[in-house]
């Protein structure tokens, strides 16, 4: 029970891949998907996606708000900026938004 998860930023598709679930940071909410979810669009705050299959998570990738559109067990996620959670570093200390992005990645709600 899949549908395809594509993450695209300008420069690439940063993940294209069959997944079971898929959790994200709405600007309402976090937010999950599964196989025949009802199609929607929608925006994402800065925060982790969570990647699933066979229900363990496989990937987390943090990603600076987004666009997400939903239809027929496809799921978009359209991003200026993604990067796996594992692979990322502060650069400034002193940068607010690397403050915010750390904060994120030291409190992972799911598992």
């Amino acid at each position: 029970m899949s549908f395809k998860l594509e993450i695209i930023t300008p420069q690439q598709v940063a993940y294209s891949e069959d997944v079971d679930l898929v959790i994200m940071p709405g600007v309402e909410g976090d937010f999950g998907i599964l196989k025949n979810h009802m199609p929607f669009l929608t925006y994402l705050r800065l925060g982790q996606v969570y990647v699933y299959k066979s229900k363990k998570i496989v990937e987390k990738f943090l990603v600076n708000t987004g666009i997400v559109e939903v239809t027929s067990n496809n799921c978009i996620l359209l991003t200026e900026d993604v990067i796996k959670s594992d692979d990322f570093k502060i650069s400034d200390k002193d940068d607010y938004t690397d403050k915010l992005k750390s904060n994120v990645i030291d409190k992972s709600y799911y598992s």
